[in-house]
């Protein structure tokens, strides 16, 4: 093998929340593990870096809303139904009372000081299920834990390109650099777990130029999607959009911390949007909120604010006490802009382009023990997350940690192919053998402009041909890209990671030729503007590892979806079972 071969257990790609509680689930069950994140220090890497405030979970109180089954009931229903509870239930839901413990034995506080848990409620939630707690601190109580098991080794500063298959098919590693030496990297494992997050650049956005430089996870650059779709694993519903209200000039999301405190979203002409009868209908927190917000927009009464002005000095200092915990930088947005929530409105715009699939399974497509369909393989966190947000990455990585322990200690020792590691090697640095040709920034903003043209908000057959013609223009065009140090070349690799999601994204939103949900939150083809219950009233399969280029598998054709998933019947058994192909090579 060229170089030296870091050896473990289990390999962590990722040391966000999922990947590091992981990891401490995975050493806890005695394997070694090794993590690697991009950053230096996990401290502060990923979503839940910046701190949390609050968690959708119930704790089986007593209370007759605060159960698995009403928790389970509820997530089936604002998933639409698309939901595979065979996985969903033993991944996202029931461990959550278990993953509460684990948080408050890291160091997590959970409760006031009173000892008593403070839950709220919001109007889509069947009872005050959302946990209100300190998280300012999450991440480096969860890092300390992990960096604090001997058998655990963070390697920070890695870039991961590649995961390492034997010649029966199973994941025995994965192959990086160090993205400031450029050192090649190879990792030996007895399993994978793949925990890099969701895809949040994939549209060009006006946000991304915010003086902040606060671009909504940037970090998500869609690495987790490539490497699970190179090695064979598959993905599911990978052609929906979402939509997000953010502060203008600040892209990070503010939006719920104002509303849920009782902040009012107006247009530029000072009127209330929110219409809803009740007394909380102000309060209202969801899509349905961005669908005003952007119907007050395309009407020409931008553009919109949320005015707390009305607030009593007490509920204004309560805002600023839990923004604080979950998005101190905000704070420091509206000082800095002169924003005074007592005294002015903040203005939010629309920001699209994060992928935001609805239900379970979404993603990379995982079984009920995490794994992917690659041996060996695992996924956890926001882009396999099998039930709610924060939630569902919390119980996945608390799950997935152990469950491939389990599978690294039953199985053979790892065999590395040195030919297959030796053409990663090549294929990873020959930006750097590049002295002119395309930048990696030039390369990725022509990305966001076509696919922001072409496979944004809304969609036709027409553009989306033309996008799937010239992303393969785009994938020979890497060919091209040079990179002048190890900055450089993970950006080049990260955009060459993301044009492998566009032709994903864009091949199932050509095959999908209706709209279902919504231009805000989903699929809109401006060509095909109604829902096709008949053929698409299912979940999507696409697989990327024909080479580099998508391919569509299968679709689950589902009015009878829920009723499978009553019967207690897995995704994969209606893949096997139902699935019709539906075309070879899409585009």
């Amino acid at each position: 093998m060229d170089g030296n071969v870091i050896e473990s257990d289990v390999l962590v790609i990722g040391g966000g929340i999922a990947g590091c509680v992981a990891a401490v689930r995975a050493a806890e069950a005695g394997a070694s593990v090794v993590l690697v994140d991009k950053t230096r220090s996990v401290r502060r890497s990923g979503d839940a870096g910046r701190g949390l405030a609050f968690l959708t979970t119930y704790l089986d109180l007593g209370e007759p809303w605060d159960t698995p089954e009403v928790f389970a009931d509820w997530y089936c229903d604002i998933a639409l139904g698309l939901v595979d509870m065979e996985v969903a239930r033993p991944l996202g839901i029931d461990p959550l009372p278990a993953v509460c413990r684990f948080l408050e034995e890291s160091g997590v506080p959970l409760r006031n000081a009173d000892g008593d848990y403070e839950r709220v409620g919001r109007m889509w939630t069947p009872g005050p299920i959302v946990l209100k707690f300190d998280g300012a601190d999450i991440k480096p109580r969860l890092a300390e834990r992990a960096a604090a098991t001997d058998r655990v080794r963070i390697i920070g500063g890695v870039h991961a390109t590649s995961v390492q298959l034997d010649d029966t098919g199973r994941a025995v590693g994965a192959t990086g650099f160090d993205i400031r030496s450029c050192e090649f990297l190879t990792f030996r494992a007895g399993a994978v777990i793949v925990a890099t997050g969701n895809a949040e650049r994939v549209i060009f956005n006006s946000p991304r130029r915010d003086a902040f430089h606060t671009y909504h996870r940037p970090y998500h650059a869609t690495t987790g999607f490539a490497l699970a779709a190179r090695a064979g694993a598959v993905a599911a519903n990978i052609e929906f959009l979402g939509t997000f209200l953010f502060p203008r000039g600040f892209a990070t999301g503010a939006m719920g911390n104002l509303l849920e405190a009782g902040g009012r979203l107006v247009n530029g002409n000072g009127q209330l949007i929110a219409d809803l009868p009740d007394v909380e209908g102000e309060r209202r927190f969801g899509f349905g909120i961005v669908g005003k917000a952007a119907g007050e927009v395309l009407a020409g009464r931008g553009p919109v604010y949320i005015d707390c002005t009305h607030l009593p000095p007490a509920e204004i200092a309560a805002i600023s006490d839990y923004i604080s915990y979950d998005a101190p930088l905000f704070l420091e947005f509206l000082e800095q802009s002169g924003i005074d929530l007592s005294r002015h409105p903040v203005e939010f715009e629309l920001f699209n382009g994060a992928w935001s699939a609805t239900g379970s399974p979404k993603g990379v497509v995982v079984g009920a023990d995490g794994q992917t369909r690659v041996p060996g393989l695992f996924a956890a966190g926001d882009l396999a997350t099998p039930a709610y947000a924060l939630a569902g990455s919390l119980a996945s990585g608390y799950v997935i940690g152990r469950t491939a322990a389990e599978f690294a200690r039953s199985a053979a020792a790892p065999v590395l192919d040195a030919s297959a590691v030796a053409a990663e090697r090549r294929r990873t640095l020959a930006p750097l053998n590049r002295t002119s040709g395309i930048g990696w920034r030039e390369y990725e903003h022509q990305l966001q402009d076509l696919m922001t043209k072409y496979v944004g908000m809304d969609r036709n057959e027409i553009g989306l041909r033309q996008a799937a013609e010239y992303l393969r223009g785009y994938a020979a065009a890497a060919g091209e890209v040079h990179a002048g140090n190890g900055h450089e070349l993970m950006r080049a690799h990260e955009a060459f990671d993301l044009r492998l999601f566009d032709e994903m994204m864009t091949a199932v939103a050509l095959e999908r030729d209706e709209s279902r949900f919504s231009f805000l939150m989903g699929h809109y083809r401006t060509d095909r503007p109604g829902a096709d219950d008949q053929r698409w009233l299912g979940v999507s399969i696409l697989a990327g590892h024909d080479g580099e280029q998508p391919v569509l598998e299968h679709t689950v054709p589902t009015p009878s979806w829920r009723a499978a998933q009553l019967e207690n019947r897995s995704v994969v058994e209606l893949v096997g079972e139902r699935g019709a192909r539906l075309a070879g090579k899409v585009g």
